[in-house]
């Protein structure tokens, strides 16, 4: 008979009733090793000691009177303190600094380009004008007949300054400003409009009004800081009108610019005229370039001044009777040593300030309002010998791009000029009547010149 006795995992222990017969026998210390009373009861003692020992430690404990907090207790992360805060924003300050100039450069570049471009219909706008009448638009204008009388502006049916429309009035049908033009040539009898005392003189939507007060994208550059109302430009009964910041080139001459004799206008001794590609009534086709339309200037940039009577350096004109040599002789340094710094000009004994805006007329073709001179380098000063909207001088171009002027010349073609042109070291210059051969104001001057047969170009 057999009889089961005990059992382990595992194994297990038959004892027969017969005589003692172990099946599957197990050593003794394996049996041991598998279950130990005793050794259990190590285990449980150790595990509840563990257990005690991680609870105390859990808990703040004393240490000299002072309660402290075990080193595995939970911290939170502090937030920023105010060195690091400072140094943030100083960091940030820092990269906007050194962003900042790129992105003023970047909208400068934008601007130069867009004025480049609108430089660039104008000379396209004369190429199509060109086409159709055999020339250019002349600095003074005459169109034919004269508006009727009686009309709504009150003004008179008259011829006074009735030749001096400028090309920039002249070009207007080829800019698709044909409506403009017409208004304005059967509204006005001269670029120059009194304010009028008809029943129209008040209203501010009457189409005339409207049509002179119009900015024209063509005719102004984006640098330009001038903005606002058009401004009036001479007397209280001055009726104020768009402006302009596209210029037409009279060359290197100065005299006889802007005010002329009889003999000027019918071309008998008074060549000075032929300087350059544009000057008051003379007729020119591009076959007048025999120096190179490529070479030749045909209209470049002016700054509309923030005021009148103002002493900025571009946009300002100064008075400075030293310039007027007599005799025909012209002194350019007597108008470069008025420039205090690059912005202003200093005013008192023998220089004062000219009390019209530079550009402030886009139809008037005088050179104060439509016209510059390669003479003075670009973003020089310009000097005037009397205060005068018709005088004579150095007019110069300028602009607000950093380090020269746009210009086209008379092939189409723009360029940036720098400030450093070579100007032959600006010498007086007995000019005379009949100014001709090379130009000597170095490249600036050759380029102004359409027959001065330099060999010279930029």
């Amino acid at each position: 008979m057999r009889q089961e006795v005990g059992r382990f995992p595992g194994t297990s222990i038959s004892i027969e009733m017969n005589g003692p017969k172990i099946v599957n026998p197990i050593p003794q210390a394996a049996l041991i090793g598998l279950y130990d009373p005793v050794e259990e009861d190590k285990s449980a003692s150790l595990s509840e000691h563990s257990q005690s020992v991680k609870h105390q430690e859990s808990m703040p404990h004393t240490k000299n009177g002072t309660e402290t907090m075990n080193k595995n207790t939970t911290h939170y992360k502090s937030a920023f303190t105010l060195v690091e805060l400072l140094v943030v924003i100083a960091i940030i300050g820092m990269l906007i600094g050194l962003l900042l100039p790129a992105v003023q450069a970047a909208r400068e570049a934008a601007r130069r380009m867009q004025c480049s471009n609108h430089m660039k219909q104008w000379a396209l706008a004369s190429h199509n004008h060109h086409d159709v009448y055999d020339r250019l638009p002349t600095v003074r204008h005459q169109p034919a007949g004269n508006i009727p009388a009686g009309n709504a502006l009150g003004l008179a049916a008259t011829a006074t300054y009735n030749d001096r429309w400028g090309p920039n009035f002249q070009l207007l049908p080829f800019m698709e400003q044909q409506s403009l033009y017409s208004v304005i040539l059967q509204n006005f009898q001269n670029p120059y409009p009194a304010a009028g005392t008809g029943s129209g003189q008040a209203d501010p939507g009457h189409p005339a009004i409207i049509a002179i007060s119009t900015n024209i994208s063509t005719l102004r550059c984006p640098s330009c800081s001038y903005s606002g109302a058009p401004p009036r430009t001479g007397g209280a009964a001055d009726r104020p009108q768009s402006v302009s910041n596209i210029v037409v080139s009279h060359g290197d001459g100065a005299s006889r610019i802007g005010n002329v004799s009889a003999d000027d206008l019918t071309g008998g001794t008074g060549n000075v005229g032929t300087r350059g590609m544009f000057w008051w009534t003379r007729e020119t086709n591009l076959s007048f370039a025999t120096d190179g339309t490529s070479n030749t200037l045909l209209i470049s940039e002016t700054v509309v001044p923030s005021g009148v009577n103002t002493s900025e350096v571009r946009g300002g004109i100064a008075v400075v009777g030293a310039i007027d040599a007599g005799s025909w002789a012209w002194n350019p340094s007597a108008c470069m040593n008025v420039r205090i710094d690059g912005n202003h000009f200093v005013t008192g004994t023998g220089v004062s300030l000219h009390n019209h805006w530079r550009n402030a007329r886009f139809l008037d073709g005088l050179p104060l309002f439509s016209a510059f001179n390669t003479i003075l380098p670009p973003n020089s000063l310009t000097c005037v010998n009397n205060t005068n909207e018709n005088a004579n001088g150095f007019y110069t171009a300028n602009s607000n791009h950093s380090g020269g002027v746009n210009a086209a010349r008379v092939d189409g073609s723009v360029s940036f000029i720098p400030n450093s042109i070579d100007t032959g070291g600006l010498p007086n210059h007995q000019q005379g009547r009949v100014l001709q051969g090379m130009s000597p104001f170095g490249i600036w001057g050759a380029l102004g010149t359409p027959q001065g047969g330099e060999t010279r170009s930029l």
